[in-house]
């Protein structure tokens, strides 16, 4: 059930918390019921999945708020939200949908899969481009850019798009989704806006001379640095595509850089500043009222969704971004359509995702070590050729989608498994995995190595087993 918010200015203000009488009391119970009742918890790259506003019981069947009166009585366990059918993630789909006053368009410019992990509290977005080909349509076998499935099945029956989105998405991704929230551009600037602005860290520096306004274009310049954005801005940075520096002008960069202003924007909803500021929550609430759809929700999705906020402020979780473009699982899983104009697919071919679930599925499980992504190159050190090649074959299918090279002999009598980065501390976790599976301790290069070999960001060099000082008392007697 797709659910469309509208909430009155009017409303609004009969919605402030209660204040306090001349004796310092609550006026009453029911007036502080209404102010809870009230307040608006945007859960978005949490992969909580849930845009939580409501306004009691005598609107709930307007937003579609599912309200049940026994929720409010005491209950024997705490409530949760709902999982995959592993019961370790919470999925939710969050959409940017294009609804610029002049085109009227409904494609989609923001697809992001962001998934919560029970487990380790870490938080996964996984972004779709626009132009990557699906089946948009579920009555015909036809596949066109993801980004007209929304409006293909809108058109066709109103309320049936961001369904039929959902069911797209589950197909590509092989994740589960519980819930999913649209919003379009002027509720994201103004939702930007209403809580003060994000910092956002630009990584690079470009300039976009055809970001589109109207229905022509504009030039927009950013810098890089950390810098406070406010919501056009933050938009502007979120959709230009047309840069020809730093490789900045592709749907890949901009899917990243999306993600990086909803971490951004996650991070300023967690602060003390926000969550305990009811003019903040109200803000939220009225600046994304006429521009927001989402799936049903209930009380206890509401109360699940601020007990995981309560534990990700007060946590070490970390986000990591992946987008599905061709550079993924070392260009192994997409590539560019050489018969449709801009678009991608699976490598495998049209529909079929078996191999980007395996690899999903990989970066769900270990998104730290997919996420550093290095270039693993290793090297016989005295192993032997041989061995060194078929090493390298067992290390690429444990570690499967990862670029890990063997490339050549460099020596053939040195002793023991070496793993180190090339460039300082940049691929550590990374090092301490491969090391941790190749069970060598250790992780410095050695003296003999005077160079940065073909400056891979991780070397493995195998040499020969080391011979201890037993073994030759052994063969003596």
């Amino acid at each position: 059930m797709e659910v469309s918010l509208n909430i009155s200015d009017r409303e609004l203000e009969k919605s402030k918390p209660f204040k306090q009488n001349m004796e310092g009391k609550p006026k009453s119970k029911k007036r502080k019921w209404i102010s809870i009742v009230l307040t608006l918890l945007l859960i978005s790259a949490l992969g909580v999945g849930i845009y939580s506003a409501y306004k009691g019981y005598k609107i709930t069947k307007d937003i579609g708020f599912n309200f049940d009166p026994g929720q409010l009585i005491e209950k024997p366990k705490e409530p949760e939200l709902k999982k995959d059918s592993t019961g370790k993630f919470t999925n939710v789909l969050l959409v940017g949908i294009d609804t610029r006053e002049k085109t009227k368009l409904l494609n989609t410019d923001v697809l992001i899969v962001a998934s919560y992990n029970y487990e380790t509290k870490n938080i996964v977005m996984v972004s779709i481009p626009r132009d990557f080909e699906a089946q948009v349509n579920p009555d015909k076998y036809w596949f066109n850019k993801i980004n007209s499935s929304y409006a293909v099945n809108e058109q066709k029956k109103e309320g049936s798009g961001l369904p039929q989105l959902q069911r797209v998405v589950e197909g590509v991704t092989g994740m589960e989704i519980q819930y999913y929230a649209m919003i379009d551009f002027k509720g994201f600037v103004d939702l930007i806006d209403s809580v003060g602005g994000i910092y956002v860290n630009v990584e690079n520096s470009f300039t976009d001379y055809k970001y589109p306004l109207g229905n022509g274009y504009q030039k927009v310049s950013f810098t890089s640095g950390p810098q406070l954005m406010d919501g056009d801005t933050a938009l502007k940075y979120s959709r230009s595509r047309h840069s020809q520096q730093n490789g900045e002008g592709s749907d890949y960069a901009r899917a990243r850089r999306q993600q990086k202003v909803l971490t951004a924007l996650k991070d300023v909803i967690l602060t003390s500043e926000t969550l305990l500021n009811p003019t903040k929550i109200m803000g939220m609430i009225t600046a994304i009222q006429d521009n927001i759809k989402i799936s049903e929700f209930t009380l206890d999705d509401i109360e699940a969704g601020v007990n995981i906020l309560k534990e990700l402020k007060d946590s070490t979780s970390e986000s990591y971004s992946f987008v599905l473009d061709p550079m993924a699982g070392n260009k192994s899983l997409i590539a560019v359509q050489p018969t449709v104009a801009y678009s991608i697919a699976p490598i495998a071919g049209l529909g079929k995702y078996d191999n980007i679930h395996e690899y999903l599925d990989l970066v769900l499980a270990n998104p730290k070590l997919y996420s550093e992504n290095p270039s693993i190159y290793v090297y016989n050190a005295g192993l032997g050729s041989k061995e060194a090649s078929e090493k390298t074959k067992e290390l690429k299918l444990h570690f499967k989608y990862l670029n890990i090279v063997y490339k050549q002999t460099l020596y053939s009598d040195k002793e023991g498994i070496h793993v180190f980065s090339n460039k300082d501390a940049e691929f550590e976790y990374s090092v301490n995995q491969l090391s941790k599976y190749l069970k060598t301790e250790n992780i410095l290069k050695p003296e003999y190595i005077t160079t940065k070999l073909n400056r891979e960001d991780i070397s493995i060099l195998l040499g020969k087993e080391p011979i201890v000082v037993q073994d030759i008392q052994e063969s003596t007697n």
